[in-house]
């Protein structure tokens, strides 16, 4: 149970992250959600033209604030 306690607040950075980037996800009719997060692995869902994107927006913002998560986009 203590490996879940300290995945909270990283699993909570990534949920605020994406929180950031919805502005810039609805604006081009596209969503991100946090699907799961487990031994520095974020599993994303992105929904709309984003997924296809090459920009790696999502991928990038995360990035910049936990440069040691792996992210995967589905």
């Amino acid at each position: 149970m203590m490996m879940e306690k300290s995945e909270e607040p990283t699993e909570q950075k990534i949920r605020e992250i994406l929180e950031s980037l919805e502005c810039i996800l609805t604006a081009h009719d596209s969503c991100a959600e946090l699907i799961e997060y487990k031994d520095n692995r974020a599993v994303i869902y992105c929904g709309g033209p984003c997924i296809k994107c090459d920009n790696r927006c999502i991928e990038g913002a995360i990035k910049d604030h936990l440069p040691d998560i792996e992210v995967i986009i589905q």
